[in-house]
């Protein structure tokens, strides 16, 4: 449903319920101003439930929920658009793009994560989008002449994700103590990324290449959580972002922190040193520009 006013007009959802107005304007999305104002916010408290097959998802390490893909793909693109995931894992990015009308294509070197995905379009009844089993890099170098309006993907993590969250054990009151749980992130695939210069290096290369694919003034938006690790705190965002500054074209626009209100906690460092309890994940955007600024 819909009525008109100028250059703007006024939508409404399935249940009659006005979503605010749109401008014939607006060259970015479909939202109306009212949702444009929500979603420019910087910080996303919104609750995802653990629905779509989560439990199946979940046997990957860093799923993340499809209707948050979903949410951040609408913010990005207009309906009809076509997404790239360069470390897809088990498709949350695919999923979103199925959601929200759009139309996209991940590449993932561990074949597991994709016959997951799969199974979960079956199960859901939505279509299954374009993959590519193969390292992201060497794929990229296949799809050279297409273009997509939008790069959105989780990016895999180095050694520091298969390293324990304490070294220490745990206890509750009047239970035996027992070991500290290791991360579920090494789950992601096999391969190892012996430093984070390394591992850094590694991002570029697969951004250096994924960067001409995109259209120009199109938008990167990228998970990355920071780590706890090794008595000190990493901020792996910062550092990535400003990785991926060093290739031309790129400036950085935001930082989007995805608050996690079902992370479970967990009790780290108590009562002998201060350490976070990690219940959230960054979002780095980044634009490709179409001329110098």
């Amino acid at each position: 449903m819909l009525s008109s006013f100028m250059d703007k007009t006024e939508l409404f959802d399935d249940t009659g319920k006005s979503r605010g107005f749109y401008s014939s304007k607006n060259r970015l999305n479909d939202l109306t101003g009212k949702e444009w104002v929500f979603w420019t916010r910087s910080v996303i408290t919104k609750l995802y439930p653990p629905n779509m097959c989560h439990k199946l998802r979940s046997r990957h390490g860093g799923q993340k929920p499809p209707e948050l893909c979903r949410d951040i793909i609408n913010i990005f693109t207009k309906k009809g658009a076509t997404v790239l995931d360069p470390f897809m894992g088990v498709g949350g990015v695919l999923l979103g793009a199925a959601l929200s009308g759009r139309s996209a294509t991940g590449i993932e070197i561990e074949p597991a994560w994709i016959d997951i995905y799969r199974e979960v379009c079956e199960k859901e009844g939505l279509p299954v989008m374009e993959t590519f089993k193969g390292e992201a890099g060497g794929v990229l170098d296949t799809l050279l002449g297409r273009t997509y309006d939008f790069i959105f993907t989780d990016v895999p993590y180095f050694a520091m994700d298969k390293a324990p969250r304490s070294k220490g054990a745990y206890k509750k009151t009047g239970e035996a103590a027992r070991p500290a749980p290791g991360t579920r992130l090494r789950a992601f695939n096999d391969i190892t990324y012996r430093t984070k210069d390394e591992w850094l290096e590694r991002m570029h290369g697969v951004f250096a290449g994924a960067i001409g694919l995109l259209r120009p003034d199109g938008y990167i938006a990228v998970f990355i959580g920071d780590m706890f690790c090794g008595g000190e705190y990493h901020c792996l965002s910062a550092e990535l972002a400003g990785k991926l500054l060093t290739i031309p074209g790129l400036s950085w626009k935001a930082n989007i922190v995805w608050y996690d209100v079902s992370k479970k906690l967990h009790l780290y460092g108590y009562q002998y040193a201060y350490i976070p309890s990690m219940i959230h994940q960054n979002i780095i955007i980044l634009k490709k520009e179409s001329r110098r600024r």
